[in-house]
């Protein structure tokens, strides 16, 4: 189970925005959900959540290039 303290790599839109707050980078979760819908954030959806990667978000916010899947 996520907590506040853990520190995940792949996790859901509301994980991996917790972590990015924590981390110190100010985004919304309606960003996050917007960037996944436009395809700018990779995401693997699993019933009805997506589950994103920390890293690609912080690439998204530093404006670095995102690996796509193939």
């Amino acid at each position: 189970m996520f907590t506040a303290q853990s520190h995940c790599e792949v996790g859901t839109i509301p994980q991996i925005h917790s972590r990015l707050l924590q981390e110190g980078f100010h985004v919304s979760e309606y960003a996050l959900r917007i960037w996944v819908k436009q395809g700018l954030l990779p995401a693997v959806f699993t019933d009805n959540r997506a589950l994103i990667s920390y890293a690609n978000a912080v690439r998204v916010l530093t404006g670095e290039p995102v690996p796509q899947a193939q």
